[in-house]
Order: structure tokens, then sequence, then C-alpha cells
């Protein structure tokens, strides 16, 4: 058997303002252009310093989107009657976020279960990851002015796989929401649930 406990997931996993490329790719752009920006400050100043302010652009809408989020949106989390859930698992899991502001246009929730493997050793080692599952889900929020409070009926399937962790492989569960905004940028939250081996008899 299993010790289930009722929770409150606060691990928000994001990506918090998006698609996670996006903010990879302006860290890399900032730290390319300052590198060849600082290397040409003695030879070609000009040059050099639109390399760093153009570096520097990217980097600071984006911490300025996220200063806006924050302000408008507080800390995510998903709140369970017990975890960890069983397969074949029902019931109702609640996603609580204060509102400051902004309101909430439309939500989108997935659950989804990934398996990501890992062969070999040094250059030869590979790693890849497989959506093993994901399925719609249908949120049910009330209208509230300074808390956003949102239903999400779960179901895990009876014979989908468990959570699984071991050297090579890894099996994860996630709870995913995609939030459409107005007054702040649109952001995403990802939680981990842990799924047990047994199942639910009924």
């Amino acid at each position: 058997m299993f010790n289930a406990r009722e929770v409150s997931l606060t691990n928000d996993e994001g990506p918090i303002l998006g698609s996670g490329w996006i903010h990879m790719g302006s860290t890399l752009l900032l730290v390319v252009s300052w590198f060849f920006g600082f290397k040409l400050l003695k030879s070609d100043p000009r040059l050099a310093g639109a390399l760093l302010i153009g570096g520097a652009i990217p980097a600071a809408l984006t911490i300025l989107q996220f200063v806006r989020l924050r302000r408008a949106l507080g800390k995510a989390e998903l709140q369970m009657k017990e975890e960890p859930v069983p397969l074949g698992w029902s019931g109702n899991v609640t996603y609580v976020r204060p509102l400051r502001g902004a309101t909430v246009r439309s939500i989108e929730a997935r659950l989804q279960c990934e398996e990501y493997a890992t062969k070999g050793r040094g250059k030869r080692r590979k790693e890849w990851r497989e959506v093993v599952l994901d399925e719609p889900l249908t949120p049910q929020s009330a209208p509230m002015l300074e808390q956003l409070r949102v239903q999400i009926p779960l179901r895990i399937p009876p014979t989908a796989p468990p959570t699984m962790w071991e050297n090579e492989a890894q099996i994860v569960w996630f709870v995913r929401l995609r939030l459409r905004m107005a007054g702040c940028p649109d952001t995403r939250s990802s939680f981990r649930v842990q799924v047990a081996p047994a199942v639910v008899e009924r």
C-alpha cells in the first residue's frame, strides 16, 4: 500500500513566461554578444557598445515581463486531497493563484505522462523524451476578484505506467495549465504528480 496525504503542490515548473526556448535564446544571445563585446571594447568601441546593448535588450524584456507577471499574479499551487494517487484514481484537484488586477481570459489543462531515458556513457550518452499519455482536462473556474480557483476533474488510467525513478529511466506525471491573460503576460504552470503502482478497486 501507499501512504496518501492531503498536499498542496507548490513546485510550479512552468515555463512561467511561455516557451523556455525564448528565454534560453535570449540568455545565449546575451552571453555571446557580451563575450565578443568586451573582446572588441578596445579595438572597436562602437561595435562593442552595439553588441553589449543589443545583447542586453532581449534579457531586459524577459525580466520586465517576469516582473509584470509577478505583480499581477502570485505564486501558483495545486491542491490535492491525497498524494501519491494510485492507478485508476479519480477526483478533483484545485489550481489556486492570487489575482492582483489581472483577468483570466481562458484556461487550458492537460494530464501528461512522460518517459525519459538515457543510454550509453560519456560522448555516446544519449537522452530522449517520449509522451506516453496526453489527455485534455476540463477546468472549471469560479469568478473571484482576488484569487483564481480552478477545479480540475482528474482521472489516472488504470492501465497507465506509475511514476518511476531509475538511473537510466524515469516516468513522470504532470498536470499542466496554460493561462491566457488580460492585464499581464500569458503564463503556464506545470506540476509533477506522484502516481503509485497500486490500482483502485471498484
